[in-house]
């Protein structure tokens, strides 16, 4: 999608941490809980009393033309999903493709506001070939559903656009997370400076708002491959955050091939990165790499949405699956 050769992306097995004597277990769904029509990527999961709400990326086809939108499922159990609205044997469409800087759409984050969801989307122009880049030109924007399956865009522009030459975010700005916490929203992202930049750069950056619509970006990394120094985790990226019951800030990340995650008592950090990736690719369905976690810590769980690929000649295919863990961490 997002680049020009595309990177491997993001009943039960058990994917284990090495370090001993503490380890984290995660129990894996075998098959994908989600494919959507076509394919599915990329998903956000929140929870709306009863039901869960997944919004995920999506390849649709209108009129012979492909574009890229938000769709949405919703399910009980998190396993069984089912188009969201009234579409049978389609995909529930809750965000379309623009006409602008956003006529691709992917990889956003709901949070419930009120009596309505927003969605912090990742858009941009054109496919990387198109451009002729290694990147996409991603922004983030905002849209906002009474419904809870069909959102507006609450504006034309981007809520935070590319940064100036040799900013970490020059090239594109993808994968937001965000969460309020107290009176302020925090917004995590990844940042890529990797085209006519010194140093080249792809990690998590973060900004704030104290409305969750005005955001002030902040100086410095959040996270970085780089900084963390982990065999696994040479670049990090497409993060989610989430609060603890325990008062802590846990950041789920995609490592080069797996998902792992990092911890801090300030929401803004510093993290520590647990050593060892938590889920790894070990099915068909997941080809060489898992990434994109979307996570709802609950009931003594921790529960993870993820994303796996396989690839074929000329392309690949995309598919959500599900892992859960015990909380606390034994960490």
């Amino acid at each position: 999608m997002r680049f020009t050769q595309i990177l491997i992306w993001s009943i039960v097995v058990v994917a284990c941490s090495e370090t001993e004597p503490q380890s984290i277990l995660f129990q894996k769904q075998r098959n994908p809980v989600w494919t959507g029509t076509l394919t599915a990527a990329d998903p956000s999961v929140i929870r709306d009393g009863d039901t869960l709400r997944m919004y995920y990326s999506s390849l649709v086809v209108e009129n012979d033309l492909e574009k890229l939108v938000i769709a949405s499922a919703k399910s009980i159990d998190g396993i069984n999903w089912m188009a969201s609205g009234n579409q049978v044997n389609a995909e529930s469409i809750a965000l379309d493709a623009g006409t602008g800087w956003d006529k691709h759409l992917e990889a956003v984050s709901v949070i419930a506001q009120s009596n309505e969801l927003w969605m912090y989307y990742c858009g941009y122009p054109n496919e990387a070939e198109v451009e002729g880049t290694i990147v996409a030109k991603g922004q983030i924007g905002l849209a906002h559903s009474p419904n809870k399956y069909q959102f507006e865009r609450n504006s034309i522009e981007p809520l935070l656009s590319l940064g100036e030459e040799n900013q970490r975010d020059a090239n594109a700005l993808f994968s937001p997370t965000v969460l309020k916490e107290g009176d302020s929203y925090y917004m995590f992202y990844v940042g890529y400076c990797i085209e006519d930049c010194t140093p080249a750069y792809i990690g998590i950056l973060g900004a704030t708002s104290t409305d969750g619509v005005t955001w002030t970006k902040l100086p410095d990394t959040i996270l970085s491959g780089v900084d963390a120094g982990l065999e696994w985790a040479e670049v990090i990226k497409e993060p989610a955050l989430v609060k603890g019951p325990d008062g802590d800030f846990y950041l789920f990340i995609t490592g080069d091939h797996t998902i792992g995650v990092a911890r801090s008592t300030n929401i803004l950090g510093p993290y520590e990165v647990y050593p060892e990736p938590l889920i790894k690719p070990e099915f068909s369905w997941e080809g060489g790499d898992v990434i994109a976690p979307s996570v709802l810590i609950e009931s003594g769980k921790i529960k993870v949405w993820y994303m796996g690929v396989t690839t074929f000649t000329g392309g690949a295919d995309f598919a959500i699956g599900y892992a859960e863990a015990d909380f606390p961490l034994k960490w």
